[in-house]
């Protein structure tokens, strides 16, 4: 098979396979060894930052690859960390003559056998995500053409990275907004059932259920919850007092119904029932009983009327 032909192929399989969450590291530990099939390199490390930009060990193309956790990365040397803090290639064409500052990177690349190192960004246009650090077991630069091709391999990486990661953000986001759509179908079906039981508008029924969850620290959802299950406070639901239940009436509730106070005194509601009683007729006073009186006023009796033929 042709080089052309491996390296089309390559990059169809590497866009062919998804970066998910849980195969992350089979995807790099894949990209890995393609880059050193085709770009002519004794080994490949992959470096993956977290969210707050520290570096760590993602994949290597083989278990004996182990130059970046065993040094690079503990001391923040070398072409890989260096790449992804200044987001561009950086090499080593021979690490018996490295940069100070990557002395001890060098040091333990020799004791492994290399002679030179290489580093690209896994990058997207500003997303930065890690970098690729190839290792030769001779030294100088890559050529141009094998140096573009390792630029084209790590934005493929890339890419699929973030399109995995944009996907897992996605979902996320689609769970948490079923979460709250399925919160909020509970939580109104918590205030019609108040609503009935306590003969209140849902409005008010809401307010209800909203103070007792703030008084008792609880979310709103999982009390609205207890509410259509049943296991809710029963001061919430409305259930009766259970030192009166089964035994009739309340003292005060029955007193009510009679139309008297607890106290025995009537009702203010209640108008006051009274038994009918008859008419008296006024006492006559002396001028009636002058009137009505026989006799005169100088004490003669007064003469009968003269009978009328």
């Amino acid at each position: 098979m042709s080089r052309e032909r491996r390296i089309t192929e390559a990059f169809v399989e590497l866009a062919g396979t998804a970066a998910s969450q849980d195969d992350t590291a089979a995807f790099l530990r894949l990209f890995a060894q393609r880059c050193v099939d085709l770009v002519d390199a004794a080994g490949a490390t992959v470096m993956l930052a977290d969210e707050h930009g520290r570096l760590s060990l993602a994949a290597t193309s083989s278990p004996a690859v182990r130059l970046a956790e065993v040094t690079g990365l503990r001391v923040g040397s070398g072409p890989g960390p260096e790449a992804h803090a200044l987001g561009r290639p950086v090499a080593c064409p021979d690490l018996d003559s490295p940069p100070e500052r990557w002395e001890a990177f060098a040091t333990a690349a020799r004791a492994e056998g290399y002679a030179s190192a290489h580093a690209w960004p896994l990058r997207d246009r500003d997303e930065v995500l890690g970098a690729v650090e190839l290792c030769r077991t001779r030294t100088g630069p890559y050529d141009e053409p094998d140096a573009e091709l390792a630029a084209a391999l790590a934005h493929v990486a890339a890419i699929s990275l973030l399109r995995a990661r944009r996907q897992q953000r996605a979902d996320v986001l689609t769970q948490q907004l079923q979460q709250a759509l399925d919160s909020r179908l509970v939580i109104e079906q918590a205030k019609g059932v108040l609503a009935e039981r306590r003969s209140l508008g849902i409005d008010q029924a809401f307010v209800l259920l909203r103070g007792h969850a703030r008084r008792h620290q609880m979310r709103l959802a999982t009390l609205a919850g207890q509410v259509l299950d049943g296991t809710a406070d029963g001061s919430l639901l409305g259930h009766p007092d259970p030192r009166t239940s089964g035994k009739g009436p309340a003292p005060a509730e029955s007193a009510r119904a009679a139309g008297r106070s607890p106290a025995g005194r009537p009702h203010p509601t209640q108008p006051t029932r009274t038994q009918p009683s008859r008419t008296q007729p006024a006492r006559p006073g002396p001028a009636d009983l002058a009137r009505m009186s026989p006799r005169r006023p100088g004490g003669q009796p007064r003469p009968d009327p003269p009978l009328t033929p």
